[in-house]
């Protein structure tokens, strides 16, 4: 399948509209200027790429802006670009949409963060607090832009955006979308100019990308999406395509949280990962858009990387950095450099490198100091983010390179399966089988912290870096590894050795991988270090504490202690994050992006989430007593399993998400599993005979009971967790590791784990093995 891109939508420094963007940029200008949205004493530089004259009462309903935020404003009017670009409109054909971020309304919040850390008994449900959580860009998007049948949010830092097109590209390849508008938006907020400040990776003067006096980054904000869609859907309306999406590769370093490897093996891999995935060599590339941070130690690693894959055609290949002219625009950047890209190969012009006068004798590479005219064949976009999750896009000129060998093919659907499960909650730390016991009467839990040691589970100087989230998520990813026996397959290493060739080294998506959401991010964390600033000021930001505050910090710590090396982000959605993880990776897998992913979730106890933005956001009637915790599903192909002799504990039967009301959307599932035939039970191994099924959910919700009605489910048995794991963001991650141990011991046949939270919702169903 040939997957074009119809429309680009771009919000930047340098204009709003992908043609006055690209025209600027191409002239050489840069959009740097004193910072004009705040104010903070001590910082290191005043310089940013800011949007200006921006604000969320032009895209928000009359009298909503209190709840929209300036991140919101720039991802509407990118999508509307985007979507009138390609002619299309999601009120009359389907269009999912996945947005990429890390900031979303934080510049309207960290203020009152700060101020409520200082009486928290007044913290209280606020309707402005409507604007912080991840997941509000892409809700306030489909809001204003759709409707849209899927919708996702996806961060890993730096390369969200990027991801976040990765992702679209693997639903219509998988036949799971015929149209995907998807991108990223990020706007400047002071937890992350203080932070990297506090990291020394800001230059307080216009940035030089590979410059030997190259010193940091300057910071941006921008929003960019692009409207994906199959070739035959696109040719069946008569739609023109700009360019070819031929490419996509993305893997993680598991190196450092904020530091690249220096040698760029990681990066390398991803970039061939891409190149195969296209079906391309180094020989058909004619331009490379780099990530090109200007910081010290991304520019030689990004440089050693370009070098490593593209071998002797990296002296022919030209190579430009956008964030000399445009800042960094952290989780926009992967999707406004994947949107410059593509348009950079449609015109056949290719921007330059502003800011650079001396090449590092490390970096050196083709580069452009102006623009240049000429044919391009095929582009690379490259992304890196905190925590080393690399991401990689190519883009082709249309019809200038053969159909991949599978385009005329129907899509291939692999099949998914679940070997382990596990839990970190008020029982303690659970593998596969004990996730039953939440299923079992007994006392609530105690309410605030688990009781959890991290020397009994992690090696507490190689944890040193980790905050409590980390851990968590960490120690839950180790347990569901090593009961699947898979913990030593993602130590391997998979980088390639010097002199190695490439073709030995694994790709990225046969490695294990996680996505792991959390609702709300490291709320506590952010309220400390904002206060801190706003009573003392910049200086007093901590490099130690900052890393952590980005909602892809836990799994990415995971990623890291355990060297796992396939995809890795994060993802976020409210009540229902455990869910949207879950339902991703199994799309994942689905679309061979994957072999073994852990998923799930993972909250912490916060005053800030349960009196203010669990209220506010969720709007959920208490199941109980509120706690934490952690939970993971270990998700692998039905192949790979075969592959390595292991055995599952649960079949992926159907699975389905959906925005809106729900009723209706389970009409069509299976119907529930049933008794077998004496003769067929007499075959089973094991001596019990299976109940029928059950209906497991994570909180108490009346929307989601209502979704049942009318479907085959509607009078099947339910069982709520929260009432024993705690009532919390991730209660769905825990139904969905009690319906593993349920069907692992036998006891149930089939399980429906259904989640949601205010006008969206998740359904997995879940069948013993052998009985799918």
């Amino acid at each position: 399948m040939r997957i074009w891109v119809t429309g680009v939508g771009i919000v930047s420094p340098l204009g709003r509209g992908a043609t006055k963007t690209m025209d600027r940029l191409i002239a050489g200008e840069r959009a740097f200027a004193p910072l004009s949205l705040f104010e903070i004493p001590g910082t290191r530089g005043r310089l940013a790429a800011e949007v200006r004259d921006l604000s969320p009462e032009e895209v928000a309903p009359p009298g909503e802006a209190e709840g929209w935020s300036r991140t919101d404003a720039m991802a509407v009017l990118s999508a509307r670009e985007a979507l009138a670009h390609a002619g299309i409109d999601p009120r009359a054909v389907p269009v999912d949409l996945v947005v990429g971020g890390t900031t979303a309304g934080m510049f309207e919040t960290e203020d009152l963060l700060a101020w409520l850390s200082h009486d928290p008994s007044a913290i209280a449900p606020l309707k402005r607090m409507l604007s912080h959580p991840l997941s509000s860009t892409a809700d306030h998007v489909r809001a204003a832009v759709g409707p849209f049948r899927r919708v996702r949010s996806v961060c890993s830092a730096c390369s969200s955006g990027a991801n976040a097109i990765l992702l679209g590209a693997a639903w219509l390849r998988a036949g799971l979308s015929t149209r995907v508008l998807a991108g990223g938006a990020d706007g400047l907020c002071r937890l992350t100019y203080t932070g990297f400040g506090a990291l020394a990776a800001v230059d307080p003067e216009p940035c030089r990308p590979f410059d030997r006096r190259r010193v940091g980054l300057n910071l941006g904000e921008a929003a960019a999406f692009l409207l994906l869609e199959s070739e035959d859907a696109a040719r069946a309306r008569g739609a023109e395509p700009i360019v070819e999406l031929r490419g996509w590769a993305t893997g993680a370093e598991a190196h450092h949280i904020t530091n690249p490897e220096r040698e760029g093996r990681t990066a390398a891999r991803v970039m061939r990962d891409a190149l195969r995935c296209a079906g391309l060599t180094p020989s058909d590339l004619d331009y490379v858009n780099a990530h090109g941070t200007a910081t010290p130690l991304n520019d030689v690693m990004e440089s050693a990387a370009l070098r490593a894959c593209l071998g002797a055609e990296v002296s022919r290949i030209p190579v430009s950095s956008s964030k000399g002219q445009i800042g960094h625009t952290l989780g926009a950047a992967g999707a406004i450099e994947a949107a410059i890209t593509a348009l950079a190969t449609a015109r056949g012009v290719m921007p330059p490198t502003r800011g650079l006068e001396e090449v590092d004798p490390d970096c050196e590479l083709v580069h452009l100091t102006e623009a240049r005219e000429a044919p391009i064949r095929a582009a690379m976009s490259n992304s890196f983010g905190f925590g080393g999750t690399d991401s990689v896009l190519v883009f082709a000129h249309p019809d200038r390179f053969p159909p991949p060998l599978d385009a005329g093919s129907a899509p291939r659907r692999r099949s998914v399966v679940v070997t382990a499960a596990a839990t970190i909650g008020p029982l303690g730390v659970l593998a596969s089988r004990g996730g039953a016991a939440y299923l079992e009467p007994g006392p609530p839990p105690a309410e605030g912290a688990i009781p959890f040691s991290t020397a009994a589970h992690l090696d507490l100087a190689r944890a040193r870096r980790l905050d409590r989230a980390g851990r968590l998520t960490t120690a839950a990813i180790l347990t569901a590894l090593s009961d699947a026996g898979l913990d030593g397959a993602a130590h391997a290493e998979s980088g390639a050795s010097e002199g190695e060739p490439a073709a030995e080294v694994a790709p990225s998506h046969t490695l294990p991988g996680a996505i792991v959401g959390t609702s709300f991010g490291s709320v506590d964390a952010s309220t400390a270090y904002m206060r801190r600033i706003y009573d003392k000021g910049a200086k007093f930001a901590s490099p130690a504490d900052f890393p952590n505050l980005v909602s892809s910090s836990p799994v990415g710590h995971a990623s890291i202690y355990l060297g796992l090396r396939g995809p890795v982000f994060a993802m976020a959605d409210l009540g229902a994050t455990a869910e949207a993880a879950m339902v991703t990776a199994i799309e994942l897998i689905t679309a061979g992006e994957g072999e073994a992913l852990a998923a799930g979730s993972v909250e912490e106890a916060s005053p800030m989430i349960e009196r203010c933005l669990g209220p506010i956001c969720s709007q959920v009637v208490s199941s109980g007593v509120r706690s934490e915790g952690a939970a993971v599903l270990l998700f692998e192909s039905a192949a790979h399993v075969r592959e390595r002799g292991a055995r599952p504990v649960a079949t992926v039967s159907w699975w389905s998400s959906w925005r809106g009301d729900g009723v209706g959307m389970l009409a069509g599932a299976p119907a529930p599993a049933r008794l077998g035939a004496p003769g067929e039970v007499a075959l089973r191994a094991q001596a019990t005979v299976p109940s029928p099924a059950a209906v497991f959910v994570g909180r108490q919700d009346e929307r989601l009971v209502a979704c049942l009605h009318g479907s085959p489910w509607a009078e099947v048995p339910r069982s709520t967790l929260a009432s024993r794991a705690g009532d919390h963001e991730g209660a769905g991650g825990f139904a969905a590791a009690a319906a593993v141990a349920a069907l692992a011991s036998r006891a149930l046949a089939s399980v429906l784990v259904l989640g949601g939270a205010p006008d969206r919702g998740y359904a997995i169903l879940l069948v013993a093995p052998g009985d799918a």
